[in-house]
C-alpha cells in the first residue's frame, strides 16, 4: 500500500511537470494566456506624478516558438483577444469646477506577430488596435468631446501599434491630429516631446521584458512565463500654443497559464506527495 501511494504521488507530479513543459527540441506550441492591454493618453498622470493607464483585460491562446530550452523566440496573438471594452477615468483638474475625463474605447486588438523576444537586440512587432482614445474637458456635470484619436489602422496599414501616420479630425473641436506610431517592443523606448518653450526627452514606459517562472530568466515559453511589450506614439496637433505634441503609450502584458487539466494533475501529484510524507516509516 505504501509503494502504491508513493507511485501515485510521484507519477502524478511527473506527468504534471511534463505537461507544463521541459527542455527539448525547438518547435511551436500553443499556450493559453491571460493579460492586460493599457493605454496612456497625452501623458496623463495622477496627483503623485505616476502615469495613468486605462487598462482592459483579455485572454486567449498564443502560438509560440522556442529554441528547445524554453526561451521564447517568437509568438503570435489572435485578433479579438482584448475587447470590446470602454474604460473611463476622471482626473482632478486645476480648477475646482473643471473635470477632465479620459476615455479608451477598444473594439478589439488586431492580430499581432512578435519576434526576437529572447536574446539579441530588443525585439517586438506590430499589433494594431481598433478603437478610439478621447480626452474630454468640461464643467462638472458635462463632458463635451475635445480630442478624438482614431486608433483603428487605415487601409494602408498605419495605426497605433503598427507604424506609419494617420490623420483625422479631433472631435467637437475639429482639431487636426496626426499620430506618429511605433510597433510594440520588448525594449525601453523614449520619446522626445516639443513644447512651446522646450524640448523634453522622457522615458515613455517602464519597459518591456520576458522572463520565466524561475525568476528573471528568459525561459518564458512555458506556463507562468510573463511577457511585457510596450509601444509609444506622438500626436501632433494644430494647437501650437498649447498642445503641439502629446505622447501616447501602450503596455501589453501576457501571463501564460496552465490548462485546467494540467493544474488538476499537479494538484493530484502534490496531494500524493503530501500524503506519503505524513505516513510514518514502517507502516
Amino acid at each position: 500500500m505504501r509503494r502504491w501511494t508513493l507511485s501515485l504521488g510521484m507519477g502524478s507530479a511527473l506527468v504534471a511537470c511534463l505537461a507544463i513543459g521541459v527542455p527539448g527540441s525547438a518547435g511551436a506550441a500553443t499556450l493559453d494566456f491571460t493579460g492586460t492591454l493599457g493605454i496612456n493618453i497625452f501623458g496623463v498622470r495622477d496627483l503623485t506624478g505616476s502615469p495613468i493607464y486605462l487598462t482592459v483585460p483579455g485572454a486567449g491562446a498564443a502560438q509560440v516558438t522556442d529554441d528547445g530550452n524554453l526561451h521564447l523566440l517568437s509568438f503570435t496573438l489572435p485578433g479579438g483577444s482584448f475587447g470590446p471594452s470602454t474604460v473611463t477615468r476622471d482626473v482632478e483638474a486645476t480648477f475646482v469646477t473643471m473635470v477632465n475625463t479620459f476615455r479608451f474605447t477598444l473594439a478589439q486588438n488586431l492580430s499581432g506577430s512578435f519576434s526576437g523576444i529572447s536574446g539579441g537586440p530588443p525585439g517586438g512587432g506590430p499589433m494594431g488596435l481598433s478603437g478610439t482614445a478621447k480626452i474630454c474637458m468640461g464643467f462638472a456635470g458635462g463632458c463635451p468631446g475635445f480630442v478624438l484619436l482614431p486608433l483603428t489602422p487605415t487601409a494602408g496599414g498605419a495605426g497605433f501599434g503598427i507604424g506609419g501616420t494617420v490623420s483625422a479630425p479631433g472631435g467637437t473641436a475639429s482639431v487636426p491630429i496626426t499620430m506618429q506610431n511605433a510597433p510594440w517592443t520588448i525594449g525601453q523606448p523614449t520619446m522626445t516631446i516639443h513644447t512651446p518653450n522646450s524640448t523634453i526627452s522622457i522615458p515613455a514606459l517602464p519597459g518591456g521584458f520576458a522572463h520565466g517562472p524561475a525568476s528573471l530568466t528568459s525561459s518564458t515559453a512555458q506556463p507562468s512565463g510573463v511577457v511585457q511589450l510596450v509601444s509609444v506614439s506622438k500626436a501632433f496637433t494644430s494647437l501650437t500654443g498649447a498642445f503641439p505634441e502629446e505622447p501616447l503609450s501602450g503596455i501589453l502584458t501576457l501571463h501564460f497559464v496552465p490548462e485546467p487539466g494540467t493544474l488538476l494533475l499537479l494538484g493530484f501529484g502534490v496531494a500524493g506527495l503530501a500524503l506519503q510524507g505524513r505516513r510514518k516509516p514502517g507502516r
